[in-house]
């Protein structure tokens, strides 16, 4: 018994022990989804230089774990890729085919806009054009106004929002997975009235079968009453007179 004991022991510890490496080589390579609109993009493993905010329900491919950081891969199709590092745990697997994982966004200028390097807006890095195109990575949401991480001319920085001709992000075409569907409230349900059909000609089925049964009960009354009443023959019969009797 006690080796058996031990056996067991020996073969959980194994198991707990290779448990995490089996989760993370099996999650490298795949791609998790943004379930939040403030899913921090960071360019450090330690969560420090904060780049930009990820575009909601969109994805980002996974490269590498570093402890409670996820190294992602984002971009790519149309725009030049960047890696970073995002929170594991602000990050879902909804395990649908995922076909164009990355937000695939084009922005223009409104008017003449600097690119700078730094969310400090202190490093220019070239002047932009009005109706010129970007690529959007992400937004950085500033204390008096946001800004988006764009990329322009094989370089990578910021411009102010107001900048920009205002753009709608629609969500990414799989289904919202991660959201709880609503369950539906139950409603009374209102009965309906009965209908007028002109004058007052409505309804009178309960009353009728209400006055059927009163008349059954009286009929039924009345019958016992004269069953109850019928003439006592007694008295007749002794009050008949006789002539033959005296005689």
């Amino acid at each position: 018994m006690k080796k058996i004991l031990i056996f067991l022991a020996i073969l959980i510890s194994v198991f707990f022990s290779t448990y995490p490496s089996i989760k993370t080589v099996n999650a490298e390579n795949s791609y998790l989804r943004v379930i939040t609109e403030d899913t921090p993009f960071y360019s450090d493993k330690n969560g420090e230089e904060l780049l930009f905010y990820l575009p909601y329900t969109y994805y980002v491919k996974i490269l590498e774990y570093h402890n409670e950081y996820a190294h992602v891969e984002c971009y790519g199709k149309n725009s030049v890729a960047i890696d970073g590092y995002v929170p594991k745990d602000m990050l879902f697997y909804d395990g649908l085919p995922v076909i164009n994982p990355f937000l695939d966004l084009k922005i223009n200028t409104s008017i003449p806009a600097v690119l700078y390097a730094d969310k400090t807006l202190n490093t220019a890095i070239q002047y932009v054009f009005p109706s010129r195109e970007l690529d959007y990575y992400g937004v950085f949401k500033g204390e008096t106004e946001n800004l988006y991480f764009v990329g322009y001319n094989g370089k990578l920085g910021y411009v102010r929002e107001s900048e920009i001709i205002p753009f709608v992000i629609e969500n990414h075409p799989n289904e919202l997975t991660f959201i709880e569907p609503e369950l539906p409230t139950t409603e009374e349900i209102p009965q309906e009235t009965p209908k007028d059909t002109g004058g007052n000609n409505t309804d009178y089925s309960g009353l009728r079968i209400a006055i059927i049964v009163c008349l059954c009960v009286a009929g039924i009354i009345a019958l016992f009453v004269a069953i109850k009443k019928k003439p006592d023959t007694s008295q007749v019969a002794s009050g008949y007179y006789d002539e033959n009797d005296y005689e």
